[in-house]
């Protein structure tokens, strides 16, 4: 199969994660055309593994391990912070007792690979920065931490189970916008585009208003009932 197919099918439906993820992140929270951005969001991502997997199955060049570290962490982000709001609070599903092996899972992966690449002789011009593996190990494993967490305390309630929702949602969509404007995605862009450091504001905007919203969630002094969640999420 030709990676120019691979790749402009990667690059589409990555347009679409971004787009609608965006959308989610813009629209009025709780507003029918907001759900719908996110589950779409959520639906692209489920599409996105897929394009990887049948890449990585049937191409001529395999996808990098740590592209496929990538995708099955933000895949990983986005199911478990889709199950957090659309489950009844103080309800464990399977989902939330599998996420922490998952994500220990990716952690460790990460890290095997990780060593595998700086036990390399020779580093290719084309290969993944070393580090990066590490980031992602460490930030499954937080996120592992904070699974087991939520299983100790029966589920996360209140503006807590939102703080969950929120930062997950848009931490996928930070790694997957960084990969559209700034990463492997970018061959959608025009050519002599490539590389400005204009296509980082985007996720730079991704990430000031994750965080905004965060703050405003956990200083909040309002309480959050399981009704809330519907408008805020």
């Amino acid at each position: 199969m030709s990676m120019s197919i691979v790749w402009g099918a990667h690059a589409l439906v990555g347009s679409a994660v971004v787009s609608s993820g965006t959308m989610a992140l813009w629209l009025s929270k709780g507003s029918p055309e907001h759900k719908l951005a996110g589950r779409f969001f959520v639906g692209s991502m489920l599409l996105m593994a897929l394009v990887v997997g049948f890449a990585e199955r049937f191409s001529a060049s395999n996808i990098s391990p740590l592209g496929m570290i990538f995708v099955c962490f933000i895949l990983y982000l986005v199911l478990s912070a889709h199950s957090t709001v659309c489950r009844p609070e103080g309800l464990i599903s399977p989902l939330d007792i599998a996420a922490p092996v998952v994500a220990l899972c990716i952690s460790i992966s990460a890290v095997i690979i990780g060593l595998d690449a700086i036990s390399k002789t020779v580093v290719g011009e084309n290969d993944p920065p070393q580090a990066a593996y590490f980031f992602f190990a460490a930030l499954a494993f937080l996120s592992m931490i904070l699974d087991a967490n939520n299983l100790r305390l029966g589920g996360v309630r209140g503006k807590h189970r939102i703080v969950r929702h929120v930062w997950r949602m848009s931490c996928a969509l930070f790694f997957a916008t960084s990969s559209l404007f700034t990463g492997p995605g970018s061959i959608v862009l025009p050519e002599p585009t490539r590389g400005n450091i204009l296509w980082s504001i985007p996720q730079t905007l991704v990430l000031v208003i994750a965080v905004f919203w965060i703050v405003r969630l956990l200083f909040s002094k309002r309480r959050y009932s399981p009704k809330d969640v519907d408008t805020v999420q």
